[in-house]
């Protein structure tokens, strides 16, 4: 079986790269045959002769292929992330939109939630649509060293909107009073530059806060190795790989309330959630002043991801899918 995969990106250090590399690295382990085309990313790429294709992201794929003049002549599966189920599709969904869906062998999403999104979407997708949770793929180790919390937070996310990054800043201008020592860092690519320019205004005002830039996967060891709180502040998400690999590496969790976060973490007994400036605020304080609940939520969180996002697990159900394809 050789299967050709359509990511947006494979080499840029963006979340789609390490989805990608995460699943191609566990059906390599099994014998599968795959290859990538990393579509958004131009170049000459090598186009295999393949049994059947799995593409990521659906209106990206969209757009590219009718840019290319591509057709899609194998059979194919479809993964539809938080990008597709929480802002394109619920814009407008045009007649190729549409075509391309109802043609689609499977859809898999990531939650119940964005399933129950995709059935309000159109309910004949609803046998096609199969739930398989993203896995944890940890390339490195993390120290467990115990220290004193400042604490230091740290925002993995890309530069966008609904990142919403500079969210949670009137909670922290009040907290840095409490933590002289605290410090804010936000790492990830710079997707739009208007977010972009207004993370650099607040930064430059705040001697506590930084912007770190774009860090790829592979090298994401020593910012998770130095962070003692990792925090999520999207309006919505699809998955967010980062919050499941600090739980999984035992680094407390504050995140937003959104779907997805809700479905990810419980309250006090895997992590934080908020939706207030106030309840954030109680999040950091719960973590840094009482250390018998943040020891015991961070062990459960690391059980709870460990048992439930298994990357083995996430490549058996998909090599399942290709095999009654």
């Amino acid at each position: 079986m050789h299967i050709l995969f359509f990511a947006p990106y494979f080499n840029q250090p963006r979340g789609n790269s390490t989805t990608i590399k995460r699943i191609v690295h566990y059906l390599q382990q099994q014998s599968i045959s795959t290859s990538v085309i990393p579509y958004l990313e131009d170049d000459n790429w090598n186009y295999p002769d393949a049994d059947l294709f799995h593409i990521l992201h659906a209106t990206r794929f969209i757009q590219w292929a009718e840019e290319k003049s591509f057709r899609l002549n194998r059979p194919y599966v479809v993964t539809m992330g938080g990008t597709d189920i929480n802002l394109d599709l619920q814009e407008s969904i045009d007649e190729e939109m549409l075509t391309f869906l109802n043609n689609a062998n499977y859809i898999t999403v990531f939650t119940e939630d964005a399933k129950e999104k995709v059935e309000k979407l159109s309910a004949k997708w609803m046998d096609k649509t199969v739930v398989i949770p993203q896995g944890i793929w940890l390339p490195w180790s993390i120290s467990t060293r115990k220290e004193e919390f400042s604490p230091r937070i740290l925002l993995p996310a890309g530069l966008r909107p609904v990142k919403d990054v500079l969210h949670i800043l009137p909670a922290l201008d009040r907290l840095i009073y409490e933590y002289p020592n605290m410090s804010f860092t936000i790492l990830g690519a710079n997707l739009d530059n208007d977010v972009y320019r207004e993370v650099q205004k607040e930064a430059g005002q705040r001697k506590w806060m930084n912007y770190a830039g774009v860090v790829p996967y592979e090298v994401m060891k020593i910012w998770y190795d130095q962070s003692q709180i990792v925090i999520n502040t999207s309006q919505s998400e699809g998955q967010s790989l980062a919050l499941m690999e600090a739980m999984a590496i035992g680094r407390p969790v504050i995140a937003r309330a959104n779907e997805a976060n809700r479905d990810l973490i419980r309250h006090e007994q895997t992590g934080w959630l908020y939706e207030t400036m106030d309840r954030f605020a109680e999040g950091v304080h719960s973590i840094v002043e009482n250390v018998s609940l943040r020891e015991k939520v961070v062990h459960q969180a690391k059980e709870w991801v460990t048992e439930h996002y298994s990357a083995e697990k996430e490549a058996d159900s998909y090599l399942n899918l290709y095999k009654h394809l």
